[in-house]
């Protein structure tokens, strides 16, 4: 695997982090199946997708998992990684098996979300 900066390794570990949630909710399919279900033909040439298989190998990547992470950190790398139709296939698929992974519409990955009660709390 060749990380190249800072962000790539965050990239990295947001993938790998995401690969282990996949792992461990036991959902059909990889992130790599989902690379390839968003980009098509060309989804090698998408950030951190050459880099899928390798992930788990590479020590500094695998430290990603002690680092506190959630569902959020791993989609807001994503999308600044410019992977919004990773994040949307992501939505479509976790969808469709019944699982909500909190992934908003389209251009919305960022921030967290309001709840009911926000406003009651302020006061």
């Amino acid at each position: 695997m060749d990380v190249q900066s800072h962000e790539d390794l965050r990239l990295a570990r947001a993938l790998d982090q995401l690969s282990v949630y996949f792992y461990a909710i036991r959902v059909p399919f990889t992130v790599a199946d989902l690379y390839r279900k968003a980009y098509g033909e060309v989804w090698e040439e998408m950030p951190g997708a050459l880099w899928l298989e390798f992930l788990s190998e590479d020590p500094y990547v695998r430290l990603g998992r002690d680092e506190f992470y959630s569902l959020m950190t791993i989609f807001e790398t994503l999308h600044r990684a410019g992977l919004v139709k990773l994040l949307d296939v992501i939505a479509a698929e976790t969808e469709r098996l019944g699982i909500d992974m909190g992934v908003m519409k389209p251009g919305h990955y960022i921030g967290r979300p309001s709840k009911h009660n926000d406003e009651q709390n302020d006061s």
